[in-house]
């Protein structure tokens, strides 16, 4: 098809499979659904840079643009934002009195 992307040597498709089938080894292993949650919240992330990889080995420029994108999407996630900080620092202080 054209315009189809690939992720490395697999397509969307084969892509969402090994996903899920990646989830489901984290339930049977004994993962618990915070687990689950944290491995989903990452997915948007990896896509970008597998992608970003891939491109960079056809030798296209912007790969590495995606490659950084994408790791600062699982950057962002790990920690929250200076806006929210702020907002339970304040909300923690009203708690308190």
């Amino acid at each position: 098809m054209k315009g189809m992307k690939f992720y490395g040597d697999r397509t969307r498709k084969e892509m969402r499979q090994d996903i899920r089938k990646e989830r489901k080894s984290l339930k049977e292993e004994g993962g618990t659904r915070q687990d689950v949650k944290e491995f989903n919240k990452y997915q948007r992330g990896r896509k970008k840079e597998l992608r970003g990889e891939e491109l960079l080995e056809r030798g296209q420029k912007r790969g590495q643009r995606k490659v950084d994108k994408g790791y600062d999407i699982i950057q962002r996630h790990k920690e929250p934002s200076k806006l929210k900080q702020a907002y339970y620092r304040t909300k923690n202080k009203l708690k308190k009195k």
